[in-house]
């Protein structure tokens, strides 16, 4: 990857490859979170891959589409700890296949309009706020997705972990025209911005490209990565009316991705709830039966760890014991060989396979860049592979427990945990 600073906080991204007849463009805003911007951005999502200023229709948005060969930009956010991030992603044919070398300028040009003037007026901000009520409402409807969202409320309150990056519905009505406007305007003008390339591109002219764009300007940083407090644990039940139940386990280990055991841990992770043979998946569901799933995940910026399970609610406290189990196992030094080597392999694996998709690359380097401790790939494999098992029980013997949230179910309604994750 090449990186050109083009200004402060303004950086242009080009990953140089002739694997894809496409070129893939990322713009990457963020920006300090909120449960309000959130919303705000959730909307201005909605509305901005839909239609823009200079072509107000849908019919219109079709018409260009078709002269593009079907490019078109996907609007989402996503959250980086403290912060949350509005990409603008979309991708056009290499003009070369078609012999058709003008068509980068024509592309540009209608990617700056989608950015830069999205259609912004009551009736699209009312069709916005409808799709976002749609989507606020089956996340909710989902159990695991719903009992997720409470767990990081209760152990996330007062700091990023909190917010929901879809928006809140008690936000969603308060938001006016005129909020989406003003966010979006000091988005465009102000908020650190990451721009990414992917393709067989002259990387002169995608640079003179973005330097001769209304984005050449100095723009605001901030800070992703922090750690938790350290709280008291905090246990919370609640009975809904469904089949299965949901146990969510939070663990604060104090270690974000700069740390230099942030490789242990992530390495001990998978070998704990992540892989098909991980501790947990292989003692608690395949050999007992009491789960219908299990795993556990790092919400990587925030610093957290979280197990997430599928129950009968009356084998909620075995279950939550035999993780205790399992925990104490990588604790006390007692993971396999085998099994690290196993979460080494897995992980390697993955960051090797990111060069055949052009969004996972866009995503890994993205990343890369906000954690500010790498230059390649390999610097990053070069560290899993150094991962040891006393690594590994150093970092998870500071782990501690915050959070036992369960999701009660009562009743006789269907419900299929297995799809939420």
């Amino acid at each position: 990857m090449n990186q050109i600073r083009i200004h402060e906080n303004l950086n242009l991204n080009i990953i140089k490859t002739g694997k894809f007849k496409d070129i893939s463009f990322s713009f990457r805003f963020l920006s300090v979170t909120s449960q309000k911007d959130a919303t705000i951005r959730a909307l201005i999502s909605a509305m901005a891959s839909d239609r823009n200023e200079k072509a107000p229709t849908k019919v219109d948005m079709t018409r260009l589409s078709d002269q593009l060969y079907g490019s078109y930009v996907d609007v989402r956010n996503t959250g980086y700890g403290a912060a949350i991030s509005t990409e603008f992603k979309t991708k056009v044919l290499n003009g070369k296949f078609v012999n058709q070398s003008a068509i980068l300028d024509g592309f540009f040009d209608w990617m700056m309009d989608m950015i830069r003037y999205p259609l912004i007026n009551e009736d699209t901000l009312k069709e916005a706020k409808k799709i976002i009520r749609s989507i606020l409402v089956r996340s909710m409807d989902n159990p695991m997705q719903f009992a997720m969202k409470k767990a990081f409320e209760i152990a996330g309150k007062g700091f990023p972990l909190s917010v929901n990056i879809q928006g809140t519905l008690d936000i969603l009505d308060t938001i006016s025209m005129e909020d989406c406007r003003n966010y979006h305007q000091d988005m465009i003008e102000n908020m650190r911005l990451d721009v990414f390339v992917v393709g067989d591109v002259d990387e002169n002219e995608i640079s003179e490209m973005i330097k001769s764009s209304f984005l050449f300007r100095k723009r605001d940083n901030v800070e992703t990565m922090y750690r938790l407090d350290v709280g008291d644990f905090q246990s919370v039940e609640m009975l809904r009316k469904m089949d299965q139940s949901n146990l969510i386990l939070i663990y604060n280990p104090q270690v974000i991705p700069s740390d230099a055991d942030y490789w242990p841990l992530r390495v001990g992770m998978a070998a704990f709830g992540q892989l098909p043979s991980s501790l947990c998946f292989s003692e608690i569901r395949e050999k007992r039966s009491l789960c219908y799933t299990i795993g556990a995940q790092m919400i990587t910026f925030d610093g957290v760890c979280f197990v997430y399970t599928g129950i009968d609610a009356k084998q909620a406290d075995t279950v939550e014991k035999l993780i205790d189990i399992q925990l104490e196992t990588v604790r006390s030094g007692q993971l396999s060989d085998s099994l690290i080597e196993a979460s080494k392999k897995m992980m390697i694996n993955s960051i090797r396979q990111i060069d055949d998709d052009s969004s996972a690359i866009i995503n890994y380097y993205y990343q890369i860049s906000l954690i500010g401790r790498y230059i390649d790939k390999e610097a990053v494999i070069a560290d899993i592979e150094k991962v040891s098992a006393q690594q590994i029980k150093t970092v998870f013997a500071k782990m501690t427990k915050v959070t036992k949230f369960l999701l009660k179910g009562e009743g006789t309604h269907e419900q299929n945990n297995e799809s939420a994750i």
